[in-house]
C-alpha cells in the first residue's frame, strides 16, 4: 500500500521548485538570444571556441548562423509516410517458462494515389538459448538483460522499417520513413567493441536500403530534452580562454556565468524563431558513438509543429541533399497537423504494436495450455503463486 499521506511535503516541495524554475526562463531566454546573436557575428570562432572545449556535456557543431530559419516547403501531393514501432513482453522468471515476446508494427500510409493504407505486425517468441543470450559480448556469453532486450527490439524495428521502406517506394512516389526517437543509439557508446559493431551492421541496414532507394529516413522526437546547442551557448558565456570544465573542472568553478541558461532546452531556444512550421539549421552532435555511423551519421533540425517544438534527426546523406531535407520537413509537419499534434502515421503504428496487460495475460495462458498439452512439467515461483496471477 502506498501512504501518499507520508510523502504530501515532498509533492508540495516539488511543484513549488518547478514553478520557481519555470518563472526563471524568460530572463534565461533573454541571455540565450544575447549568446545566439554573438555566435552569430563570428561564427568560424565560435564554432572553433566550441569543437576546442573540453567538457563532460554534449555539444553541438552547426554549418550555418544558428539564427537562420527555413520556411515550410509544400508536401506533395502524392506520397507515401512508412512508420515503425514495438513493444515487448518482458521476461519473467516467476513464469511458467522463462521466455519473452517482441512485437513490431509496419505502416505504410499512401496520400493522393487511392492507395489503401497497409498496417500489419510481425510478433516473435523468443525462448532458445540464442534468444536468451548474447555472444560475443566483449568476449564473454551473458544472459539477455533489460537493456539488451530494448536494443533487439530496435534491431527488429530496424529489419520492419527496411521491409516497409522497399514496399512503399514499389509505388513510385515519395516516400519518407519516420522513427519513433532518436536515431542517435546512446546506449551502444560504452559497450563492448564486439557487440557495439555487430549491433551497428545490422542497426544500419535499413539506413543502407533507405540511402540507396532515395528515402530519407527521420527520427522525430516529441518534447525534446536535448540541451546540445545550450551547452554550447553555455562554452560561449565562460570567462575562461579555453573551457575545461570536463571532470572536476565545472564544479570547482567560482563564477559559474554559463549557468545563464542552464535552465533551457534546445527546443526552448528555437521556439519563437521557428513559428509557422519553419526549422531551424542543422546540427550534428559530439556523441561518440556516431564515428561509426559511416555515412550515415546524424544530423538533426527543430522544427515548429504547430503544439510544440520537436527535434528531427536524419542521415548526413539526407542532411546533404536539399530536396530529400525538404521532403523530410514538409512531410513531418503535415504529418504532425494530421495527428493533431503527432504524426499520424507513428501513433498507427504504435497502437498496432502495444501489447497491453490483457494480451500479456492471453500469452502466458496459451503458454500454459501448450505446456499441458505436450506434457511438459509446469512450474511457477511461489511469489507469482502468493499474488494470485
Amino acid at each position: 500500500m502506498l501512504e501518499l499521506a507520508k510523502i504530501l511535503r515532498d509533492i508540495d516541495s516539488l511543484g513549488r521548485e518547478r514553478a520557481e524554475s519555470l518563472s526563471g526562463l524568460p530572463e534565461q531566454l533573454r541571455q540565450a538570444d544575447a549568446v545566439v546573436s554573438e555566435i552569430c557575428r563570428d561564427l568560424d570562432g565560435a564554432r572553433k571556441r566550441i569543437s576546442a572545449a573540453r567538457t563532460s556535456w554534449l555539444t553541438t557543431t552547426f554549418d550555418e548562423p544558428p539564427e537562420r530559419a527555413y520556411d515550410l516547403p509544400d508536401a506533395p501531393s502524392r506520397h507515401a509516410v512508412v512508420a515503425v514501432d514495438g513493444s515487448q513482453v518482458m521476461p519473467d522468471r516467476h513464469e511458467v517458462t522463462l521466455c519473452y515476446l517482441l512485437n513490431v508494427a509496419g505502416v505504410i500510409l499512401y496520400y493522393g494515389i487511392g492507395e489503401r493504407p497497409v498496417a500489419g505486425t510481425t510478433p516473435k517468441l523468443c525462448y532458445r538459448d540464442e534468444d536468451l543470450f548474447e555472444e560475443p559480448y566483449g568476449g564473454r556469453r551473458v544472459p539477455v538483460n533489460d537493456k539488451l532486450l530494448a536494443m533487439r527490439r530496435t534491431l527488429a524495428e530496424s529489419t520492419e522499417l527496411e521491409s516497409a521502406i522497399r514496399a512503399a517506394k514499389a509505388s513510385g512516389i515519395p516516400v519518407v520513413a519516420l522513427w519513433d526517437g532518436s536515431l542517435i543509439r546512446w546506449a551502444l557508446e560504452n559497450e563492448p567493441p564486439d557487440y557495439k559493431q555487430r549491433t551497428l551492421d545490422e542497426y544500419l541496414r535499413a539506413f543502407d536500403v533507405a540511402m540507396e532507394l532515395g528515402v530519407p529516413i527521420a527520427g522525430y522526437i516529441s518534447d525534446p530534452g536535448s540541451k546540445d546547442f545550450v551547452n554550447s551557448m553555455r562554452i560561449m558565456l565562460c570567462h575562461k580562454s579555453e573551457v575545461k570544465c570536463d571532470n572536476y573542472g565545472y564544479a570547482e568553478c567560482e563564477t559559474k556565468e554559463c549557468d545563464a541558461v542552464a535552465r533551457l532546452k534546445d527546443s526552448h531556444v528555437f521556439s519563437k524563431q521557428l513559428a509557422g512550421g519553419k526549422r531551424s539549421v542543422l546540427f550534428t552532435s559530439s556523441s561518440t558513438i556516431l564515428e561509426k555511423y559511416r555515412e550515415h551519421r546524424v544530423r538533426a533540425f527543430y522544427m515548429d509543429a504547430g503544439k510544440e517544438v520537436v527535434r528531427i534527426e536524419v542521415p548526413e546523406w539526407v542532411a546533404a541533399d536539399r530536396e530529400l531535407l525538404d521532403l523530410t520537413h514538409a512531410v513531418c509537419c503535415d504529418q504532425a497537423q494530421k495527428g493533431r499534434g503527432y504524426p499520424v502515421a507513428l501513433a498507427e503504428a504504435h497502437e498496432h504494436a502495444v501489447v497491453r496487460s490483457q494480451e500479456r495475460n492471453a500469452f502466458y495462458e496459451m503458454i500454459e495450455r501448450s505446456f499441458i498439452k505436450h506434457g511438459a512439467r509446469l512450474s511457477r515461483s511461489f511469489k507469482r503463486i502468493s499474488k494470485g496471477y
